[in-house]
């Protein structure tokens, strides 16, 4: 059974909670929170979302969040939380989450659909893995940035809303047959091909060349992100985790041409071979 969690001392996170309340029909529960079909709806009341507690008995946990910026530019986001290095923002040092790159790809997708039906007309960008917590379930955050202007703004809250509740369902209803045209390129039913999850390297934090793959092609999806600034910290430990800690799969390392240097790309070459998976530049 997902969770979704938020917190509301959170304005970002509140927001997003309301509107899958007000427009998706999650009801209130015996355990006090929501509940919809089989997706629970959960709010924490820590301080932050950085605080929420990741125990339950689930196997898929959404966190409903703000994104914070130094530019303080309006943007969608969505990544999976985990540190390359320092733990400098909670979670464990050096370690990873599960990523569900099925999952993600799902999210970014409707978080386009929905941000264009709305008229939002914000970036929408995955983000490398960064800051915590860590758990033992796959975990994605789902994020509104990234100022307390864009946190209470209602239509972005009905964007975030619209493509998790969308991106869930589209999730449980995989192997149920579609009919032509009834959904969006973002469905992914019996018959069409089973996106490959790769580890993508290089780049921003702002994963534009990850999201532009994610959203212009349904046979790759973007597993764990190491930025250019993170490659340091990439070693046995971290690389290990990045291919072996995935709902899928990963075989495959995408390295971006332009977005790593030359000594950078030596480095995940030789880590590709020793853990016996493909190398390719992009």
């Amino acid at each position: 059974m997902p969770i979704l969690i938020f917190t509301k001392n959170n304005e970002a996170s509140a927001n997003i909670a309301q509107m899958l309340i007000e427009r998706h029909g999650f009801e209130e529960s015996a355990d006090g929170g929501w509940k919809l079909d089989d997706i629970r709806l959960l709010d924490t009341k820590t301080p932050g979302v950085l605080d929420v507690p990741v125990d339950f008995d689930t196997d898929l946990l959404v966190v409903l969040s703000s994104h914070k910026s130094k530019a303080g530019d309006a943007i969608l986001t969505a990544h999976f939380p985990g540190n390359w290095g320092e733990a400098g923002m909670g979670g464990e040092p050096r370690t990873l989450n599960i990523a569900h790159g099925m999952l993600l790809k799902k999210i970014i997708r409707e978080l386009d659909i929905a941000n264009k039906r709305h008229g939002l007309g914000w970036p929408v960008r995955i983000e490398a893995d960064h800051h915590g917590p860590t758990c033992d379930v796959p975990i994605i955050f789902v994020e509104i940035g990234s100022t307390e202007k864009e946190w209470k703004n209602e239509k972005a809250g009905a964007v975030v809303a619209d493509a998790v509740s969308n991106a869930l369902r589209v999730m449980r209803d995989t192997m149920e047959p579609a009919a032509p045209s009834s959904r969006s390129p973002s469905d992914f039913r019996t018959g069409n091909p089973k996106p490959e999850t790769v580890f993508g390297v290089g780049g921003g934090h702002y994963a534009k060349e990850f999201t532009e793959l994610e959203l212009g092609r349904a046979d790759v999806c973007i597993g764990h992100i190491c930025p250019k600034y993170a490659i340091e910290s990439l070693a046995e430990d971290t690389f290990r985790q990045a291919i072996e800690k995935n709902t899928e799969p990963v075989r495959r390392v995408l390295v971006l041409k332009d977005g790593t240097n030359a000594e950078q790309k030596e480095k995940v070459r030789g880590l590709c071979e020793s853990f016996g998976v493909e190398y390719e530049e992009r």
